[in-house]
């Protein structure tokens, strides 16, 4: 899980929106009201309220002091350090409310910035002395979870760490932006904020830290009698280790917590759940389950439980390695889910003994899902993460809750875990219990899709439904479950279902909002311009409406132009820049706006630039050779061409060691190799068809597709997805074989067509999810019996996925925590996928229009299950 998207899921709002949406200004503290003393200024800086006094000059960068605070003493730290920061001409900021400094705390919280409640700026080490002396005072006796970024000052609440005091962005070593600050040769190099206190190499450490240095360097555990030999798990309540006892060699699993850090829904700090978790285990102790509780101690400020160390996978692990649905194989005969079907009824078996077993005990787990639940070597079952247990006799609501696996809103006590059991049972068949809590359908339809493929009891649905108190909807004449949510789209249905995902799309618009148009990924919030650009924004949206034949509103056109114009800190490239805008915009009519908006693109600097298609030079170029094939200007050809001998300048050989975050069509030598073959195509020049083979030679290298002695570790990237899978590959690998059919990659494409045919996907979205997969598979279309299969398949597998929300049909984003709309992860690019799928039109940009899917005969099989039929 990327912990980006619990912060973007605002109650209120089935879509991603950001941290506080819905906030009001009545949750504020009551010093961001309050006026500052004359000739001192106040600004927002989104969490942050900042105060700066009268003719103050900031150092750019130096030792900074941090105050931490807890719910209840939050505003008393506030006043104190606010009154003194005053009084002696101290700039600070602080955290504008104690909403914002509970998420900053929560067990999801970034560990990073974990207690960071305010922040002063001295001007030089001598002002540091002097603050950290006098407040240190003053805040005696205050706490706070401890900052772990930071070297504590003392014992309270104040921390010190050497950093930047004004933002200044470079590039890290894998191209990412990030904070920056300058080193004595004037450089820019990464301002490091991890959890640790590590102060760059050339700082010199003021005379007034020196005691605070050997304080840490001498905190250490004594008489602790456990030595951590791996660490397995961090929050931002503590960790998880695996690890030795000293006295007798023995091996525990050692777990920490965090005082006032880790904090749930309710306020309960790491330290409270772990001593749950301790009274849990000893409580159930006996059970065949439950780990043996061996200690409960406290270590320096810390509280550690150590309990039995257990050898095996989770059950998610487990499920996705052992499932023939689930786990990549092509074809799955019926021995094969008789089989499986056996191991995860005995699995469940044993889970449900255990769960009856901690009722009888007086015990209610509260967050039983496939994660906390341990398959032993020898088949057994292990219940682990205990912390959020209670005693049944309290009839308590969930605190903590995995996504798909929650009771809804009133279930309390043992209910709570009879309905995650339900939510386990579904899950073991078809992981995708996230989609149950969005309408009463998905039950129904995940249980009928389940009994279609594995040879489940014939109770099975019927207890599922109970433990989900679900009551099914009387079926309709002639129609299954799974087809009441979606029917797999052909030529003939397929404008009344595409006529639902537009209205869906058009219906979650928000003309009034000045960030973005259509609610998408988290990527709107995090990324400049993310609300207008191709991938996550506006732009994609618009244009695939306009791309499958929808009518888009001028007013929504209206809007792109208007905050296009108007944009903050906008990027040249493609997908979360100018370059993918003006592609849009050309799409959606307004040619001469296009060419506007792409010369301010041209005008911006290009330095921090990778070579990538998503943000990068080959976006760039690519949109440079559309637009040079529109207009006929051979300028832009040029242009062009300059940016192909800088993307092939920069191309490393394919020996190279690998450097970037992501191979692939959006960030890696895919989409380089495909602006590159484009440029070929335009030019029959075979500098760019080498060029281009060389970067997708090093993207199958870096993918383990092909040999190469550096592959990263975890190689090869199997996963059949646009974005960083094989899929994207794959495509630009099928357009290069068509000029040069080297028989090394021919092997390469059709291993990667394989991998695109099981049906199962987790994600529906274009760039992480089965859109993508169809796109590629659609594009290496061979014709064969076996692809018409798997992309029938692939059309009924979005029904999987399919919300019905409002009356319309749209689907949940990445992370699947939220509805999306935009191109990139939600509803616009499964609807331009399919579209393109069943009548032969382009479907993503820079691609020419492949021939419509060879979809077989009207009654092929959707499934690649041996001897099935739908």
């Amino acid at each position: 899980m990327d912990l980006r998207y619990l912060h973007h899921c605002p109650v209120g709002t089935p879509y991603y929106d950001t941290p506080d949406t819905g906030a009001t200004a009545d949750q504020d503290f009551a010093a961001v009201l309050a006026p500052p003393p004359p000739g001192w200024s106040q600004g927002d800086l989104a969490e942050w309220v900042v105060l700066t006094p009268p003719d103050h000059e900031l150092p750019s960068q130096g030792w900074k002091i941090h105050v931490s605070a807890g719910p209840d003493n939050a505003e008393r730290v506030l006043e104190t350090v606010r009154s003194y920061c005053f009084a002696n001409g101290v700039m600070f900021k602080f955290i504008r409310s104690a909403t914002l400094l509970h998420r900053r705390n929560s067990k999801y919280g970034d560990r990073g910035s974990s207690g960071k409640f305010m922040a002063l700026y001295p001007l030089n080490d001598d002002h540091l002395a002097v603050i950290l002396a006098e407040l240190g005072e003053l805040l005696d006796g205050e706490s706070g979870p401890y900052i772990l970024s930071d070297l504590r000052w003392r014992s309270g609440p104040l921390y010190v760490r050497y950093g930047g005091f004004v933002a200044r962005m470079g590039r890290a070593p894998s191209g990412e932006l990030v904070h920056c600050v300058e080193d004595p040769d004037g450089r820019l190099v990464p301002d490091v904020r991890g959890p640790s206190f590590r102060p760059p190499s050339w700082v010199t450490l003021p005379d007034c830290l020196q005691q605070a240095v050997a304080a840490r360097n001498t905190g250490t555990l004594r008489d602790f009698p456990y030595r951590a030999t791996k660490a397995l798990h961090f929050s931002n309540g503590g960790g998880v280790y695996r690890a030795t006892h000293l006295h007798d060699g023995s091996e525990v699993l050692l777990k920490e917590a965090r005082p006032l850090a880790g904090l749930d829904e309710d306020g309960t700090d790491a330290v409270t759940r772990l001593a749950r978790e301790h009274w849990a285990l000893t409580t159930l102790a006996g059970l065949p389950a439950i780990p043996r509780a061996l200690d409960f101690r406290k270590g320096s400020e810390h509280w550690f439980l150590a309990r039995e160390y257990v050898e095996g996978a989770s059950l998610a692990k487990e499920t996705a390695l052992r499932n023939p649905v689930v786990n990549g194989s092509e074809t799955v005969t019926a021995q094969d889910t008789a089989a499986y079907t056996r191991w995860a009824l005995d699995v469940l078996d044993q889970v449900d003994e255990t769960v009856r077993a901690m009722h009888e005990r007086g015990v209610v787990f509260g967050d039983l899902h496939p994660n906390n639940i341990l398959v032993r070597p020898d088949g057994t079952v292990a219940f682990i993460d205990l912390e959020t247990a209670s005693e049944a006799a309290d009839d308590t609501a969930q605190a903590i809750g995995a996504p798909g696996f929650r009771a809804p809103a009133g279930w309390s006590g043992t209910a709570v875990d009879r309905y995650a059991l339900g939510c386990v049972r579904l899950s073991v068949f078809l992981p995708l219990t996230v989609v149950v809590p969005w309408a009463p359908e998905k039950t129904d339809q995940l249980l009928q899709l389940i009994t279609d493929r594995f040879p489940v009891p014939p109770g099975f649905a019927d207890q599922v439904r109970r433990e989900l108190g679900h009551t099914p909807a009387p079926p309709a004449a002639g129609r299954r479950p799974t087809d009441v949510v979606w029917t797999t789209p052909d030529a003939a249905n397929w404008p009344e279902t595409r006529d639902r995902i537009a209205a869906a799309v058009l219906a979650s618009a928000t003309p009034h909002r000045t960030d973005r148009l259509f609610p998408g990924d988290v990527e709107q919030f995090t990324t400049p311009g993310g609300g207008l650009g191709f991938a996550n924004g506006a732009a994609g949206v618009l244009w695939a409406l306009a791309r499958t034949g929808a009518t888009v509103p001028e007013e929504h056109i209206q809007w792109l132009s208007a905050a296009v114009r108007t944009a903050a800190d906008p990027r040249p490239g493609f997908h979360h820049g100018l370059a993918g805008i003006a592609y849009a915009l050309d799409r959606l009519g307004r040619p001469a706006e296009a060419l506007d908006v792409l010369d301010r693109a041209l005008a911006l600097p290009r330095e921090d630039l990778d070579d990538s298609l998503h943000s990068g030079l080959s976006g760039l170029g690519l949109t440079l050779l559309h637009f040079a094939d529109r207009t006929g200007d051979s300028a832009l050809l040029d242009a062009a061409a300059a940016i192909a001998a800088q993307v092939t300048r920069q191309s490393r050989p394919t020996t190279s060691a690998p450097d970037r975050q992501l191979p692939g069509l959006l960030h890696g030598g895919s989409g380089e190799a495909l602006f590159l073959l484009r440029m070929y195509e335009r030019t029959l020049d075979h500098t760019h068809l080498d060029a281009a083979e060389s970067a997708l030679r090093r993207d199958l290298a870096e993918t383990g597709r092909l040999p190469y002695e550096q592959a990263p570790e975890g190689a090869p990237w199997g996963r059949p997805h646009l974005g960083a899978g094989s899929a994207g590959p794959g495509m630009v690998l099928h357009d290069f074989l068509a000029h040069r059919p080297t028989p090394e990659l021919v092997a390469v494409r059709d291993t990667i067509l394989s991998g695109l045919r099981p049906e199962f996907a987790h994600q529906s979205g274009l760039f992480n999810g089965r859109a993508g997969t169809l796109a590629a598979l659609t594009r290496l279309d061979d014709g064969s019996r076996d692809t018409a299969r798997a992309i029938r398949a692939h059309l009924a597998g979005f029904g999987w996925h399919a919300i019905p929300y409002q009356g319309h049909l749209t689907f949940l984003g990445d992370q699947t925590l939220r509805l999306s709309a935009d191109l990139g992860t939600g509803a616009s690019g499964v609807l331009l996928t399919v579209n393109a799928t069943l009548t032969g039109r382009p479907c993503l940009p820079f691609f020419s229009a492949p021939r419509p899917a060879s979809l077989g005969p009207e009654r092929e099989p959707v499934r690649i299950l041996a001897g099935t039929a739908s």
